[in-house]
């Protein structure tokens, strides 16, 4: 594995590992088989540009991101679990409204 596939895959695994993506859930996001995905990681395969870009949306990263060297990884990391916050928002914000939307609804039917 020559440096920048080694750059790309330590970025790809750190990054999906902050966000608490499985492989399994990277490639439904990025929409590319889960296998590929575990070619990726152990340096098997490299991807297409166009899986490159794939990957790097469902890691809310742009794609020079992923490419990174390890003096600059930092800032993939922090892309990483900030993502992972604002999905883990989202969820909640969604919740609150959906419980909300229930008790006002059973008010105005009493």
């Amino acid at each position: 594995m020559d440096q920048v596939q080694k750059a790309f895959v330590v970025n790809m695994k750190r990054t999906r590992n902050a966000m608490g993506l499985s492989q399994m859930k990277l490639a439904e996001l990025s929409d590319l088989s889960t296998s590929f995905i575990a070619e990726i990681e152990s340096g098997k395969k490299f991807p297409s540009s166009a899986s490159i870009e794939r990957i790097a949306r469902a890691l809310s990263l742009r794609p020079y991101q992923l490419f990174l060297g390890e003096d600059d990884r930092r800032d993939v990391d922090a892309a990483g679990r900030i993502a992972k916050l604002a999905r883990e928002l989202k969820v909640s914000v969604s919740a609150t409204i959906e419980e909300t939307t229930r008790k006002i609804i059973a008010e105005m039917q009493r």
